[in-house]
């Protein structure tokens, strides 16, 4: 007997939406089968020319990606040094990611998960610089080590992950940055960078890091 969703979609004449997709799938399959196998069969010296054609071209796809890549990466640096965001923010760039530093005073009030106004022209405007480029975005939480008293959060913990939702639910919200770009993590007291033994030091730790990830 089939199930009642079965039964109500052979009444209507109509597929169930995972068969739609599953077929598509088998039929995209085929057709690549079908290719290697039709490409197998011509000689080597035209399966040279097809692979060193496929090559080229994902070749050229890269260095064109890569150069686009390094302009919004300078563009990431003016922004920092030339807008006099130096108090406020830090950039490193290494192989792996492009790395935004921005200081707790400036995005959230202390204790707080929700974007000061101050916040909102710095975020349009890493925003800006995220649309040109289709990298994966990691958009890290930070606090120092003062424990958590009274408020909405338990933990430091809780305060840094919601920080770092906050910006992604803006970039996502109010920017249209697409949501499969974006993750958060929130690392409480427990990536520091100073040591947490001044109030000059403990600001520096109470950060958001908005990283973006480097395509090899």
């Amino acid at each position: 007997m089939l199930p009642r969703i079965g039964r109500e979609t052979t009444r209507r004449g109509r597929s169930p939406i995972w068969l739609t997709v599953y077929s598509d799938l088998m039929t995209n399959l085929m057709l690549f089968f079908l290719m290697l196998f039709g490409t197998s069969r011509m000689a080597v010296d035209v399966q040279k020319k097809i692979y060193k054609a496929i090559s080229l071209e994902f070749d050229k796809r890269q260095r064109v990606f890569l150069k686009k890549e390094e302009e919004t990466i300078r563009k990431m640096v003016d922004y920092v040094e030339e807008r006099r965001l130096r108090g406020f923010a830090t950039i490193n760039i290494s192989e792996q990611r492009v790395k935004i530093m921005l200081a707790d005073p400036v995005i959230f009030d202390l204790g707080e998960s929700e974007l000061k106004p101050s916040a909102i022209p710095i975020l349009q405007q890493v925003a800006g610089l995220l649309r040109e480029i289709p990298n994966a975005v990691l958009v890290e939480g930070h606090t120092d080590d003062r424990p958590i008293t009274g408020g909405i959060f338990r933990s430091n913990w809780e305060l840094s992950a919601a920080r770092a939702f906050s910006v992604i639910r803006y970039f996502i919200e109010k920017e249209n940055i697409p949501a499969e770009r974006l993750s958060a993590a929130g690392y409480g007291e427990y990536r520091p960078l100073y040591p947490n033994d001044t109030e000059e030091n403990r600001a520096r730790n109470r950060r958001i890091e908005i990283n973006v990830i480097r395509i090899p």
